[in-house]
Parts: C-alpha cells; sequence; structure tokens
C-alpha cells in the first residue's frame, strides 16, 4: 500500500487543531473587545457553523480512514493465507528432497509442520469489513451531537476502541508472523544442509521490531494525535518491507529446491 495514506491521519489531525485554534481565536476576540467596554457578545451562530463544517469534514475523513483501515487488515489476511500454503508447499518439497538422497531429516520436518500448524492457529482471519463499519457506524452518530459530550463519550469511544484494536493487532501480528517466518527458513535451511543443499538467501535488511503498543498509545495523546500519524505509518511500511523482502527469499527457496527435487 502507498505511503500517501498517512495523509488521511494527518488531515484528521490537522482539522482538530485548526478548529480549536479558531474557536479560541473567536473567544479571545470576544474577552478583548470586553475588555475595551463594549459587552461580551461571542457569535453561537458562527461557532454552530464552524462545528456543523468540522463534524462534516470529520465524518468524510472517517470514511477514508475507515477505508483504509479495511484494506489494511485485508492484505494482512490475504498474505497471512497465502503464506500458509507457501509453508506447505516448501515442507513438502524439502521432504521430497530428503527422501530423494535418502536423508533422515524427521526431526526439522516436525518443526515445518510446527510452525505451520502455530500459524494456521494464531493468524486466524481477521474481519475487514467489521472493523471499518464500526468507524463508520461510530462517527456518523456521533455528528447530531457534535456539540454534546455525550455524544462523544458514548458512541465516539466505540471509534477510538475499534481503532487502537486494529493498530494492535496489526502491528503485533506482522512482527510475530514474520519471526514465524524467520524460524521457518532457518529451520529450512538447516534440512538443506543436511540433505547436501545450501540455500543462499538474502539477509533480512530491515526486521520488524517488537513495538510497544503501550508507548505508541502514550505517545498519541501525549502529542495530541500527532505521533498517531507516525504509527499509520509504521502500519504501512512495515508490511511493505515484509513482503517486499519475501518475494526475493520465497523465488530463492522455491527455485533451488526444484532444481533439486529435478
Amino acid at each position: 500500500m502507498s505511503l500517501g495514506w498517512i495523509t488521511v491521519p494527518l488531515l484528521q489531525v490537522l482539522s482538530v487543531a485548526i478548529v480549536f485554534i479558531v474557536l479560541i481565536a473567536i473567544i479571545i476576540s470576544a474577552v478583548l473587545a470586553a475588555a475595551s467596554g463594549t459587552s461580551l457578545v461571542i457569535d453561537v451562530s458562527t461557532i454552530d457553523a464552524i462545528l456543523v463544517i468540522y463534524a462534516v469534514t470529520a465524518f468524510i475523513l472517517s470514511i477514508v480512514f475507515s477505508l483504509m483501515l479495511y484494506r489494511l487488515v485485508r492484505r494482512r489476511n490475504s498474505h497471512f493465507t497465502r503464506q500458509l500454503f507457501i509453508y506447505e508447499d516448501l515442507a513438502r518439497a524439502a521432504k521430497e528432497v530428503a527422501a530423494k538422497k535418502g536423508v533422515d531429516a524427521s526431526s526439522s520436518l516436525s518443526n515445518l509442520e510446527r510452525l505451520s500448524r502455530e500459524a494456521q492457529v494464531d493468524e486466524r482471519v481477521r474481519d475487514p469489513v467489521l472493523w471499518s463499519a464500526i468507524l463508520v457506524f461510530a462517527a456518523g452518530a456521533t455528528i447530531p451531537s457534535v456539540s454534546a459530550v455525550s455524544g462523544f463519550t458514548g458512541i465516539g469511544l466505540v471509534a477510538v476502541f475499534a481503532q487502537y484494536y486494529v493498530y494492535y493487532f496489526l502491528m503485533k501480528e506482522w512482527f510475530v508472523h514474520e519471526r514465524r517466518e524467520d524460524y521457518f527458513i532457518d529451520e529450512l535451511s538447516r534440512l538443506s544442509t543436511t540433505t547436501g543443499l545450501s540455500l543462499a538467501l538474502p539477509r533480512r535488511a530491515q526486521p520488524i521490531p517488537n513495538r510497544s503498543f503501550a508507548v505508541y498509545l502514550i505517545l498519541t495523546i501525549v502529542t495530541v494525535g500527532f505521533f498517531g500519524v507516525y504509527w499509520v505509518y509504521v502500519l504501512l511500511s512495515d508490511p511493505n518491507q515484509h513482503m517486499r523482502y519475501q518475494s526475493v527469499a520465497e523465488d530463492t527457496m522455491i527455485g533451488q529446491l526444484s532444481a533439486a527435487i529435478g
């Protein structure tokens, strides 16, 4: 996915900041006017208009943001499912190579099968429509009560919870997925060495780090949402880097194992 998607959360944060600054400017202007001898008058109709414009803008951005999360979750599902098939194909090819060479590789094959079973259990399909629909519904339900605190604390918090839960499982599951893939490749390399075949794989240049959800959440709160823009960048860039490496590694492993079976 394009890193250009980070403009969506950036616009969301900037829209809140702009509305806040405009409202503060209106209040300060009214206070200064009152200090000069006139009565304190705040144009409520102007404030209502600003809030309505913000609500509509926020709703539109929420729809686009929901589409981005939908695509992130769908990409996660399709990649994880595809990787399970790759695990099975590679394990089957390695088993054929071991049988052809007359080598006892039962231990390594057992480890490969265990990693594949773990992936089937841990990397279950997430429903992208569900999480996107929750965000859109919550944003739409909040618009009629944009000036009421209960409107945000009630429905709005549902969207906040859904958003950060998606952030959480995307960040953690891509990390676990990549570590499991590395273990699988290491075990496959050991098995190949046992059969006299050396897999020449490129080194993973930028492994996905085990980032702390709590730290990212706190930084997002402290920076009034601006760190959340970087968070979205991470959710986009980590899978991009992972899949770039995997495309090279898969071609190398499948090619060399196929030649050995040949």
